[in-house]
């Protein structure tokens, strides 16, 4: 599934909502199939802020370097 650009380069005043909006479709799409493997709405929702978390966290320190070459190889796969 392709996620939508953002309406501008520059930052714009509603360009977080755009975001949010632009991989909503998607993050349901991953909760529904994660919950049709059997794990529960619950935990799925937070294993994904756990994730979420720990890639912010990662970002911000030494570990950068290794969360971006992963993060990499996941975007080459998915185009």
């Amino acid at each position: 599934m392709k996620i939508p650009a953002p309406k501008a380069t520059c930052n714009y005043p509603d360009r977080f909502e755009d975001c949010q909006t632009a991989i909503e479709e998607v993050f349901v799409l991953l909760v529904v199939e994660a919950t049709r493997a059997g794990w529960r709405h619950e935990e799925v929702l937070a294993a994904i802020t756990s994730v979420a978390d720990i890639t912010t966290i990662a970002l911000d320190t030494k570990g950068k370097t290794d969360v971006e070459i992963r993060l990499a190889k996941l975007m080459k796969r998915n185009d």
